[in-house]
């Protein structure tokens, strides 16, 4: 065991051991570095092919994002062993706080919580068993659960420091990754036996575990139960509303079924028993962690039920909708709490967010209403992730191509993307489904843009036109007109909805008239393609960032040019105006950002975190932060005003 005060890698400050088995040990540390609080997973390691194994499992933890899921951010190895660096999630896990409440929940209202629990846990195995190659958990069991202080659920998994790495392997000849140990109490026969991962072993120990946090009671282990079929007694596994009448019908099927011995009789898939839960819970729609699109930006949560003795006392004081009270101290509701403002604004450039994506990030944009940014990348997929605590709302994944372009509409309702597979989608942002996909008329679709109003949606690429669509309230898409561009890479509408300007390979930047199609004018300056344009909110200016490392400001009024801004040293991704006009950024291939002053082109500010390309810049709507993303995978977000 590492003693207290260690430093590892000259950044991770070792607090106190948290857990410890026979191939190494989980402690508390401080991450010197960012100042927060970490835990780290240390495996004692010797063999050239579990050292490779370990580095597989951190790459492959590293890529995950879920709200139910801890994050990632690091490993490395030491003389001591190899280390992971996670999240660290204070309090109890729930076979804590069954001891402490004698082995069991008030029954009157553990049933809601119960289901609470489920559908998230639930939602993070559709989130894990659909990913490619799929990830099997293999060790859900009550100690690997935890709270939050909003009575969410965290899905742990010790199991590197109960030497499940041991036990870890790739497979090759299936599609599945197994990166758990198993408890023999909640795993079920195939596991125990060492058959071949499945998505369904999963299941069986998430019955188990809802099983004895349902009822007090924990299921007989499957070995006991066939070894009495095997004699030809009665299988040993009561029904659930036997120990608790509270439990319905309908759940203890459920539960039955996921228990099932014969794997092929369990619910075929999580999103299957997920369903279930979703009808005794009465809900339209599962559980998620999104902004409702109301001026309050407040969090889309089911209304918290009290509950009673030490699970009240685990969350920190009785939560309910409306205020929380942690001792003699009452707190202002959780959706006002997550609205709150420092008392202090930071100085400008303060790096206040840093999310990983685990993909190479291509575009990003904030939601209306701030609380929520969009991120595109190589992956073919787009995150959703709540500015407030960096969770992951939704994964978006219809484009099978790289995600080159996102925009919200004016009123927040919906998101488009753009994509290398030549399909341009809109998303109903609040439930994070498709509204509509569309063959974008121009090979790969570089570009998309909302109108001011939200009527219309503009969309450009490599097919040589653009397209202006209608856009229906039903998120319908149709297409309105074609305008003939040659190859393009950014569009961008004028404040007042009148114009559309092109950035285009051939180094030009051309206007047309919304109205009719007609081409107003054609800017030039760069000797080639042009990758970014943009207004200015009054639409006097409009800039422009691309092959030649400088960015050009023109005068709407007569074209004139009127800035060359210089500094950057390579190609120029993306620009954005300030809300208020006064202040242009721009993020470029040579890892910088920067802050430009309109007026007379002086740099302000140079920002250089970035170990790649930054491909997308974007200020919230308030003004008040500047997100870059990058090919590092990185979002960051800087206090500006």
């Amino acid at each position: 065991m590492l003693a207290s005060n260690t430093l590892l890698q000259n950044r991770y400050l070792i607090l106190r051991p948290i857990g410890k088995g026979g191939m190494g040990a989980v402690y508390q540390a401080t991450d010197t570095r960012l100042d927060c609080t970490v835990a780290l997973k240390q495996t004692l390691l010797t063999d050239k092919n579990m050292r490779k194994a370990f580095e597989r499992e951190a790459q492959l933890l590293a890529r995950l994002r879920h709200p139910t899921l801890p994050k990632v951010s690091d490993h490395f190895a030491e003389e001591s062993g190899q280390f992971l660096v996670m999240e660290f999630i204070p309090g109890d896990d729930l076979a804590g706080l069954l001891n402490r409440n004698g082995g069991k929940f008030p029954a009157d209202d553990v049933l809601t919580w119960g289901l609470r629990w489920a559908d998230q846990l639930l939602d993070a195995l559709i989130y894990l068993h659909t990913q490619s190659p799929p990830i099997m958990h293999q060790d859900i069991k009550p100690q690997n659960l935890k709270l939050t202080e909003r009575g969410n659920i965290i899905l742990l998994d010790f199991g590197l420091a109960k030497g499940a790495l041991s036990r870890m392997e790739t497979v090759t000849a299936g599609s599945s990754i197994n990166i758990g140990g198993f408890t023999p109490d909640y795993a079920p026969l195939e596991q125990i036996r060492g058959s071949q991962p499945d998505p369904r072993s999963d299941l069986y120990a998430l019955g188990a575990t809802l099983y004895h946090l349902l009822t007090g009671v924990r299921p007989p282990d499957a070995l006991t139960r066939a070894a009495a079929l095997l004699n030809e007694n009665a299988d040993p596994l009561r029904p659930a509303c036997e120990f608790n009448p509270q439990i319905p019908d309908a759940v203890t099927s459920m539960l039955q079924s996921a228990l099932a011995l014969n794997i092929d009789e369990r619910p075929a898939s999580a999103a299957a028993m997920r369903e279930v839960v979703r009808s005794v819970k009465g809900d339209s729609q599962p559980y998620r962690h999104a902004t409702n699109g109301n001026s309050s930006g407040a969090a889309i949560a089911p209304v918290l039920p009290q509950i009673s003795g030490i699970v009240a006392a685990a969350l920190h004081g009785s939560i309910t909708s409306g205020a929380t009270t942690v001792g003699n101290r009452t707190s202002p509701p959780l959706a006002q709490l997550s609205m709150s403002v420092p008392p202090t604004t930071p100085p400008v450039g303060t790096l206040l967010h840093t999310i990983s994506t685990g993909t190479p990030v291509l575009t990003i944009a904030f939601s209306p209403d701030g609380q929520i940014i969009a991120a595109g990348g190589e992956d073919h997929t787009i995150g959703l992730w709540q500015m407030n605590d960096e969770s992951l709302v939704y994964s978006l994944e219809q484009h099978s191509g790289n995600v080159r372009s996102t925009m919200f509409s004016p009123d927040g309702q919906l998101l488009a993307s753009g994509s290398d597979d030549e399909r341009i989608c809109l998303w109903w942002v609040n439930q994070g489904s498709l509204a509509a996909k569309q063959d974008a008329w121009s090979s790969h679709a570089e570009s998309v843009a909302f109108s001011p109003d939200g009527s219309m949606l503009a969309s450009g690429g490599w097919g040589g036109v653009i397209c202006l669509w209608r856009v229906d309230s039903h998120g319908r898409l149709t297409k309105e007109s074609v305008l003939t561009s040659g190859f393009v890479h950014s569009i961008a509408f004028s404040p007042d909805g009148s114009m559309l300007a092109a950035g285009c390979y051939d180094g030009a930047v051309r206007l047309w008239r919304v109205a009719d199609g007609l081409l107003i004018r054609t800017l030039e300056g760069y000797a080639n393609f042009v990758l970014s344009v943009a207004f200015s909110p009054d639409g006097q200016w409009l800039a422009a960032g691309g092959g030649s490392p400088s960015i050009l400001m023109w005068r709407m009024r007569d074209g004139r040019l009127l800035h060359t801004l210089e500094g950057h040293t390579n190609f120029v991704h993306s620009v954005a105006f300030h809300p208020d006009g006064h202040t242009l950024a721009s993020g470029s291939e040579d890892k910088t950002v920067r802050l430009w002053r309109v007026q007379d082109g002086t740099l302000l500010h140079t920002f250089a975190e970035h170990l790649s390309g930054v491909m997308s810049v974007a200020f919230n709507p308030a003004g008040q932060t500047l997100a870059s993303a990058s090919r590092d995978s990185k979002i960051r977000v800087r206090q500006i005003a």
